[in-house]
């Protein structure tokens, strides 16, 4: 991926992803992840279009990747999903 985005330094005043360093570290991942415009990929052998702002993950490759416990991260997730600061689509590949 390339390119760039724009953190506005407000996110700091939100309570949730400054709950401690994996929140934001978590947080920044998915939008450094995210696509910015609707991206062909191939998922489980089909074709399927990413629309802006979506990504394709699993909580693993965020947990190999950031080097945070691969339960801390599901915890995270789950969280940010609470909060409507993300949605998730639950599949078990």
């Amino acid at each position: 991926m390339e390119g760039w985005i724009k953190l506005h330094r407000k996110i700091l005043d939100n309570p949730i992803i400054t709950k401690d360093s994996d929140f934001l570290a978590v947080w920044v991942y998915l939008l450094l992840n995210t696509t910015h415009k609707e991206y062909d990929v191939l998922f489980k052998g089909k074709r399927i279009t990413l629309k802006k702002g979506q990504l394709i993950t699993g909580r693993k490759s965020i947990a190999e990747k950031l080097k945070i416990d691969e339960n801390k991260v599901q915890r995270i997730l789950k969280t940010l999903e609470t909060e409507q600061q993300i949605e998730q689509q639950a599949n078990n590949k």
